[in-house]
């Protein structure tokens, strides 16, 4: 009984660990501010990780190379997104003051 359950401690550890290993791309195109489409597809191939490896390195060079520029259109409106982003609560407040910052100096 003993062992059935060390076993089980063992394999529930090494799923943790590699859920949170696949994760790993998906945290950041997060950081980077990526979305839509690009973080989709990030997610899919970090995912596909589990059956195929090498789908979940494309994942990670595709995170670390995509810019992440959610916003579209022209300055203004980019401004207002930002703002709706912030009082959301989907960035942070340092993230929000970096953005405006480059939005302005644009």
């Amino acid at each position: 009984m003993a062992e059935a359950i060390v076993a089980f401690l063992i394999m529930f550890c090494v799923a943790v660990i590699c859920v949170a290993f696949l994760a790993i791309p998906v945290m950041i195109a997060n950081a980077r501010g990526i979305c839509g489409t690009e973080k989709t597809i990030i997610v899919v191939l970090s995912i596909l990780g589990i059956f195929f490896g090498l789908t979940w390195i494309v994942a990670l060079v595709l995170s670390l190379v995509w810019c992440g520029d959610c916003l579209g259109g022209d300055n203004l409106d980019k401004l207002e997104k930002l703002a709706r982003l912030y009082k959301d609560k989907v960035i942070t407040k340092a993230e929000y003051e970096r953005m405006k910052s480059k939005l302005l100096n644009e």
